[in-house]
């Protein structure tokens, strides 16, 4: 074998590596189903760590369903977003609270006393509640007698001492869901509210009258819509239903009392249960709606201003928030701001200054205002808790980078142009759950939406001025939510040529459905339509077919599930599961080797009795075999990305047990977790290349998105460029298509030499044997463009810039 040295020429190209990805799941009402991870490094810079070691590159968000502020230091903020965080400096920085988050799997819910001590707890926190007597620093666990979680806690303006929590429902006999304590949270009492609340119904919300603490107004909740109100005028001894003509069927969200007038808010968007803001004079025997004019009529919470109760406040979902400064009879729907169109689910006013306005909002983390509601500003640095069901970097820019993401029932896109030191929302996109992002071979942005429809149509999303502006492609197959996309995966070299998969939903029915559109989103064609019980999760164009060969994952619970191919160009699918075990409930990402077509690597499992694995086909998917990988029962294969240096090096994205990364092609497996919170990574980016090292992007469900750099077995990263190699020659450059490799007597071997477009497609592939001569000419046949040349010496991978001309 000859021996040869290259000019390496350093430029930032970026490759795109052959990934799709898998998003979070929703219930069968349309609502995401969330479950956060709560240990989260709170460093938000993006580092360059190394290999499998992982760096947040936010965006900055969360959903915050609950806030509090430390009366006697008005700079001391907390916010419950799953994962508790603390600010010292009135909102401007966050910082995770690992004292309580060791204690507490998820936080939902803050007060603060009077006297300054703060109280916390959550939806998974059962007999618990959690108290802090030292401003946040430290924490102590309390216990409750009752087998619930705290929903909910009010706190008697009177009396700090005198503490009520809400709690989901138990079992037994009895309903147990409102306790209280007289001494600070030491010890506690409960209240069987079976009289006025059946057996499996919780208290979601309660308010003491601070006029008169032995009224007491709370909310029952069962399910997603039937509620009730409830009161006791004594203290608890007794309580009586004061629902009176409120509507019904409809969930109701909160209380606040205010000059013994009661108001309540309620509503969701989905399945179009609005209701707004109702009022009583008489504590509960009548109401009456003050939110006829509303534009959005689902109302979250009221804030009303202690010292001048015409000046009322509203969060609604999905508008903002809403003011008026005449007790009611002419409101202000305009915020100005970070509030414009969010879902906001509590409002606080800082202690002593109400002009001072705190706002929890779903996925955008905290708003503040400064001025009364007049407008607003995020308010959500350090807070990375948002559930981003995909990312995807720009295969010709890896500055650009687009996420998709979600919170309850909203969502939305963010961009970055810095690499992820900065990001901006997407403003021309609905605020609803974005579960598919992607870049067009010419750089046009996608984007799928879920809906819900009640706030914008679902669809494909495309925007080609950088995401400006943005146009709902379709496909339209009807007016309600009727079509959940899990797939999207775009041609690498054909702009207009893009597939979507999933399942439709609702009235539209239950069938498995691919979609394919050849004209950039203009008109598409279902050109597949399965099971009723099918979704399809992951989509794949192999690289080197033209874009004829398209590989499918679909899940199937009740059935068989695995993969399916198509081989001219979706027109027609086939099963692909040999070797798959007949038990699988579950087919994930699909993948092929970008060298060599008939490798292919799976994700299948995790549901059922079939434990999550990789497995892999080296004759195009005709047999498949396990590979060592064996992650939880639970645990699915959302992703897998291919090194585009080394096509041995190999990582699985899982629904549980976060990253793992294979060095010998699958055949043994790691962890590579370092510095990732998240359990459940959804998705990957495609690789991207700067300043001469490999790096990708990680999608998380509950920790916004992380960065590490391309391993390679038994290094820290790729070889740099020595000056020791500057006396080799690739010639000429640029070219017309024909190139020579000078080979001097250093003796070093080179062991391949790549050649890749700007998307990151294998064009040209030259092995030992085509070196063997002191100077090799190499023919390319290659049209002027930009091109990457990877060479491998001697185990170290070199890059260079190759440019072809006329």
């Amino acid at each position: 074998m000859q021996k040869v040295t290259l000019v390496i020429i350093s430029f930032s190209i970026s490759l795109i590596l052959f990934s799709q990805k898998m998003p979070s799941q929703m219930d069968e009402n349309g609502y995401s189903v969330r479950s956060l991870n709560h240990h989260f490094d709170s460093e938000m810079l993006i580092q360059t760590k190394g290999p499998n070691e992982w760096s947040s590159i936010g965006p900055y968000g969360g959903d915050v369903m609950d806030m509090a502020v430390n009366p006697l230091d008005p700079n001391i903020v907390f916010a419950a977003a799953g994962i508790p965080y603390i600010s010292y400096d009135g909102g401007e920085t966050w910082t995770y609270i690992e004292a309580l988050s060791n204690l507490a799997s998820s936080i939902e819910t803050f007060e603060a006393s009077p006297s300054g001590t703060i109280y916390a707890s959550g939806p998974y926190s059962y007999y618990k509640i959690f108290r802090s007597t030292d401003g946040g620093e430290t924490w102590e666990q309390k216990s409750i007698p009752v087998n619930g979680a705290g929903l909910d806690i009010a706190i008697d303006p009177n009396d700090p001492n005198v503490i009520y929590m809400g709690l989901s429902s138990g079992s037994g006999s009895s309903n147990n869901v409102i306790v209280k304590s007289d001494d600070g949270g030491d010890s506690w009492t409960y209240f069987n509210m079976t009289s006025v609340l059946p057996v499996g119904w919780k208290v979601v919300n309660l308010v003491v009258d601070p006029d008169d603490s032995q009224i007491i107004f709370a909310i029952g909740n069962e399910g997603f819509s039937n509620a009730a109100v409830v009161a006791t005028f004594d203290g608890g001894t007794t309580w009586e239903n004061r629902t009176g003509n409120l509507p019904s069927g409809k969930p109701y969200n909160s209380l606040t009392i205010s000059e013994q007038d009661v108001y309540i808010a309620g509503g969701q968007l989905f399945g179009g249960q609005i209701m707004g803001i109702y009022k009583t004079e008489n504590y509960g025997q009548s109401w009456s709606n003050i939110s006829g004019s509303f534009p959005n009529q689902v109302s979250n919470a009221i804030l009303i201003d202690p010292d001048d109760t015409d000046k009322m406040y509203v969060a609604t979902e999905g508008d903002g928030v809403y003011f008026t400064l005449n007790g009611g009879v002419t409101w202000n729907y305009t915020t100005v701001g970070a509030g414009d169109n969010g879902a906001a689910r509590c409002l606080i006013f800082e202690p002593g200054n109400t002009d001072v306005i705190y706002a929890g909002f779903l996925s955008l983390a905290v708003c503040k205002s400064s001025n009364a509601s007049q407008s607003w500003e995020f308010s959500n640095k350090g807070i990375a808790t948002l559930q981003t069901d995909d990312v995807e970097v720009n295969p010709n820019d890896p500055m650009n980078i687009l996420i998709g993401f979600e919170a309850e029932n909203s969502g939305g896109c963010y961009l970055s142009d810095d690499g992820g030191e900065t990001w901006q929302l997407v403003e021309g996109l609905p605020g609803t759950r974005f579960s598919q992002v992607a870049f067009g071979a010419d750089e046009t942005m996608y984007a799928w939406s879920n809906g819900p429809s009640s706030v914008a149509q679902e669809g494909l999303y495309k925007s080609t001025d950088g995401g400006t502006t943005w146009v709902n492609t379709g496909p339209n197959i009807g007016s309600l939510f009727e079509t959940e996309i899990f797939a999207l995966v775009a041609s690498e070299t054909n702009p207009d040529l893009l597939f979507i998969g999933g399942n439709n939903f609702g009235v539209n029915g239950w069938e498995s459905m691919i979609y394919r559109t050849i004209d950039g989103g203009a008109f598409w064609e279902n050109v597949y339509m399965g099971p009723v019980s099918d979704s399809f999760k992951y989509l794949f164009i192999d690289p080197n077919s033209d874009d004829q060969i398209i590989y499918a994952g679909y899940g199937n619970q009740t059935d068989h599930a695995g993969f399916m191919s198509s081989i001219d160009g979706g027109d027609n699918w086939s099963d692909l599961n040999s070797g798959i075990p007949s038990t699988n409930k579950w087919g994930g990402a699909i993948v092929c080797d970008p060298l060599d077509s008939d490798i292919l690597y799976g994700g299948v499992g995790g549901f059922g009795n079939l434990s999550g694995s990789i497995y892999k086909s080296i004759d195009g998917g005709g047999l498949w075999t396990q590979t060592s990988l064996n992650i939880g029962t639970y645990s699915k294969i959302s992703d897998i990305l291919i090194s585009p240096v080394n096509s041995d090096v190999l990582y699985a994205a899982t629904a549980q047990d976060g990253v793992y990364v294979s060095f010998d092609a699958g055949d043994n497996w790691e962890a590579a977790n370092g510095g990732l919170p998240a359990t459940n990574v959804t998705g990957f980016s495609n690789a991207f290349l700067i300043d001469d090292l490999w790096y990708f992007c990680a999608s998380t469900f509950s920790n916004s998105a992380y960065k590490t750099e391309v391993a390679e077995p038994g290094t820290t990263s790729i070889e740099p460029t020595s000056k020791e190699t500057e006396h080799f020659i690739v010639f000429p450059n640029p070219s017309s298509g024909e190139i020579s490799i000078k080979l001097p007597d250093d003796n070093i071997n080179i062991e391949s030499l790549s050649i890749y477009n700007t998307q990151g497609r294998l064009l040209r592939y030259f092995g030992s044997k085509d070196f063997y001569n002191p100077v090799a000419k190499l023919s390319l046949g290659l049209s002027p463009n930009i091109y990457l040349c990877k060479i491998v010496c001697e185990g170290k991978i070199y890059s260079s810039k190759l440019v072809i001309i006329e």
